[in-house]
């Protein structure tokens, strides 16, 4: 899992990403060739954005542990 700066991540943009590419694949008037690029773009913000919500579940879980 790819580590991620909290203040650098945008959550809705990845999502809105992920969502594009994910419309496009299932439009299914795409090359091969693209559709397999597509599919790794997906793979790759799927994992960031996967990365991202497990640090913010680990933060609140750390603040709520502590209360």
């Amino acid at each position: 899992m790819p580590k991620l700066a909290k203040d650098n991540f945008d959550y809705a943009e990845k999502s809105g990403e992920l969502e594009a590419i994910l419309q496009r694949l299932q439009g299914g008037d795409i090359q091969l060739d693209e559709a397999t690029k597509l599919y790794e773009q997906g793979v790759k913000l799927a994992d960031e954005i996967e990365a991202y919500l497990k640090q913010a579940e680990n933060t609140v879980r750390k603040h709520t542990a502590s209360e």
